[in-house]
């Protein structure tokens, strides 16, 4: 146990993630500039689920560099589990609530009816909680409305053209039960619509990130510190670290990790400060 917990703290101070089983949580150390809500936006959580998280920060919104922040799982996240004696895939998949083809496509290796071994790592996908096409419990700020989509000044360009229609805001809701911050817009659109980047920058991340119900993501950095992000991708057109053009296509629209239906999640922020991103339009 001393030698576990060791680990765990040496990963802390050095900023890593801890993987454990399902719901397990992440240790951060907090850099030079960090500030609460960057901190919980880049994790996918409120910052009211990361205070509960840390007794250090009750009544408190500051944070300081050199801090070891635990970083609570998400509902629904990604995480991993160790086989035990008896389990199987079926066994496992019914007790996290998936489907054996969900299961498998999170453990290609494992497909065929290869057997799995104890004490071997199978990976957990994120639940969406609903399948394609059904509508979450969300605030009544949240309700489905036309957004205006015609820029200031032309600097910012809606990345999916003429589908205005934002099913979830920015802001406080209510998905799957649990209460939440959205730190972006869900934009309705049909499933391989093209995506467009706001602006043109560098593409930070180009990846699939489930362990934070993004699934397929793009992440943009634009030269005045602005960042976009562009969630639940069907596929991504880009790749890290490419130069892209504003209105260049960048992804497809999707319905991959904790997605409702068919939509595109649509994230604004100012040196990792969450803005409204209808504000800038």
């Amino acid at each position: 146990m001393k030698n576990v917990f060791r680990t765990a703290l040496c990963a802390a101070l050095w900023g890593l993630t801890i993987t454990g089983g399902a719901g397990a949580a992440t240790a951060y150390r907090v850099q030079s500039g960090d500030t609460l809500s960057q901190i919980a936006a880049r994790s996918g959580l409120s910052v009211a689920q990361v205070q509960a998280a840390n007794p250090k920060l009750k009544g408190k919104t500051s944070v300081q560099a050199g801090w070891v922040l635990t970083l609570p799982a998400r509902p629904g996240a990604a995480s991993t589990y160790r086989v035990r004696s008896g389990d199987n895939l079926s066994v496992i998949a019914r007790r996290s609530g998936l489907t054996l083809t969900q299961l498998l496509r999170a453990n290609p290796q494992y497909a065929g009816g290869k057997a799995i071994q104890v004490g071997a790592t199978v990976r957990i996908p994120a639940r969406s909680g609903v399948t394609s096409g059904a509508t979450a419990s969300r605030t009544p700020a949240a309700a489905v409305r036309s957004a205006s989509t015609s820029g200031r000044g032309d600097t910012w360009l809606w990345p999916l053209g003429n589908y205005q229609t934002i099913s979830s805001g920015f802001g406080e809701r209510t998905l799957e039960g649990s209460d939440e911050m959205h730190y972006g817009v869900d934009i309705v659109a049909p499933l391989g619509t093209l995506v467009r980047a706001a602006r043109a920058g560098q593409v930070l991340e180009s990846r699939p990130d489930y362990a934070r119900g993004w699934g397929w993501t793009v992440v943009i950095e634009h030269p005045d510190g602005w960042i976009t992000r562009y969630a639940h991708l069907s596929a991504n057109l880009v790749r890290k670290g490419e130069n892209v053009n504003r209105g260049q296509s960048v992804g497809r629209v999707g319905n991959t990790g904790r997605s409702t239906g068919p939509h595109l999640h649509f994230g604004t922020y100012l040196r990792w400060s969450p803005r409204n991103p209808l504000g800038l339009y």
